[in-house]
């Protein structure tokens, strides 16, 4: 039996009514809630829009300033040139190594997630027939029970036929002794009466082969009953294990939930670790500005030798950090 189809909109507001209801959006919640519809399609257009919904963010890599880059390039310390590269490098393989983490879990939980709906569609499509068949089965059972009835009804009828037939060939039994003692001129009026008695003989033992065929058929209809009942108890069996079936495969869906939730809450921790270390690149830039400065200060006799021992302290914290 085909779900009945519905709109994406019809499908929306249902869940968006168990959710006020204070009950988790399903496949068959919903399903109970528009009245039809297959189970899978229907929580999977819940989770395209709820999908939609979400506005995830992904920040580019930015380029350093143009301030920045000039004084770099005056700048011709090595060290510099590899704290920027180094801080795009690291910047670049966190970025890609978040993204490349996100991508494997959200491919391998795509891929229970089809093969959770494809179980959820088996025992759905098995859960239909069941039903069908079930309902068969009791349409069957219900006409059978109506023909047992009509069948119970015509062996009453008939029994009361031959009861009378008896009664009328016993009273003509009688008559046919009582005319045989009178006149021997009432011969032609006994042979008639003869004639009536093997009728009504004829007609007896028709009736009651009749009422034995009806005895079979009865016993028959019987045996037709129970194997349906005991197929009807089967059925059910067979239903109730479909129904603990779908029971599981709804909690396995709820796990893959799970596991996306861990792969987002991995990719900001990624994302953070990538703000720490811009936040370290810019504590180096003020420090090479402070370095430019120092070096651009016109240069006294006196002070000569404590210029250079600053400007190495402040090389050696730079390569410390």
């Amino acid at each position: 039996m085909r779900p009945a189809e519905f709109e994406d909109e019809q499908i929306i507001e249902a869940a968006k009514r168990l959710l006020s209801a204070g009950r988790r959006v399903t496949g068959f919640a919903l399903r109970k809630e528009i009245g039809g519809g297959n189970p899978t399609r229907l929580v999977r257009v819940w989770e395209d829009y709820r999908q939609s919904q979400e506005v995830v963010e992904s920040e580019p890599v930015q380029d350093l300033p143009v301030e920045v880059e000039e004084a770099l390039s005056e700048m011709t310390s090595t060290f510099l040139e590899q704290v920027r590269t180094l801080a795009l490098n690291l910047n670049n393989r966190a970025v890609k190594t978040a993204e490349r983490r996100v991508a494997d879990v959200m491919k391998s939980a795509k891929e229970q997630q089809q093969s959770a709906e494809a179980e959820l569609i088996d025992a759905t499509t098995a859960f239909d027939e069941m039903e069908e068949q079930l309902r068969s089965l009791q349409e069957s059972l219900e006409a059978t029970r109506k023909e047992l009835q009509s069948t119970n009804d015509d062996r009453k009828e008939l029994s009361n036929k031959l009861v009378k037939f008896e009664k009328d060939l016993a009273i003509a039994e009688q008559k046919l002794n009582k005319e045989q003692e009178k006149n021997s001129d009432l011969k032609d009026e006994v042979a008639g009466l003869k004639k009536s008695n093997e009728s009504l003989e004829s007609d007896k033992s028709d009736l009651r082969k009749q009422r034995d065929g009806w005895a079979t058929l009865v016993e028959t209809r019987d045996a037709e009953v129970s194997t349906l009942s005991q197929k009807l108890s089967e059925a059910q069996g067979l239903l109730r294990e479909l129904e603990a079936e779908k029971k599981a495969i709804t909690a396995q869906s709820e796990e893959r939930k799970k596991e996306r939730d861990e792969a987002r809450s991995a990719q900001k921790s990624a994302e953070t670790k990538v703000t720490q270390l811009e936040t370290q690149l810019e504590a180096s830039q003020r420090r090479n500005d402070e370095l430019k400065a120092e070096i651009r200060e016109p240069e006294t006799p006196g002070k000569d030798s404590q210029a250079q021992e600053r400007s190495s302290d402040s090389r050696k914290k730079g390569g410390n950090s």
